[in-house]
């Protein structure tokens, strides 16, 4: 089926708050396809482009930003944000330094994180 929704992958490890951001963006007018570890994102890439990846910094094998240096070592421009429930100011420089379009705490406003995900 072809639909002209935007893809946005998301990768954590925490499969109730994947389901949760899952169904946010599926209310927010996005297609959401929706990975456990990093390692799963990058051995089963989506079939069509994506509009935006979202991430968590902590997972259980690759972390987020290794995630985010990979795929800057490969040329990806897709826009990245970084989703933790452990926000330093550390984590945050890092992520920017790395190339991420935002970061943003997993508590963060649904509103807040639509509206990041629409900017892009």
């Amino acid at each position: 089926m072809m639909t002209d929704r935007r893809l946005i992958a998301v990768v954590d490890d925490d499969t109730d708050l994947l389901t949760a951001f899952g169904r946010v963006l599926r209310a927010g007018g996005f297609e959401p396809v929706l990975y456990r570890s990093a390692e799963e994102f990058l051995a089963s890439p989506p079939a069509r482009p994506v509009h935006c990846l979202v991430v968590d910094v902590k997972l259980g094998g690759m972390s987020g930003l290794d995630l985010q240096r990979q795929l800057s070592a490969e040329g990806s421009t897709v826009p990245i944000v970084v989703m933790t429930a452990f926000e330093s100011a550390r984590i945050r420089d890092e992520a920017y330094r790395l190339g991420c379009a935002g970061v943003l705490d997993k508590q963060a406003d649904i509103d807040e994180f639509l509206a990041l995900i629409r900017s892009f």
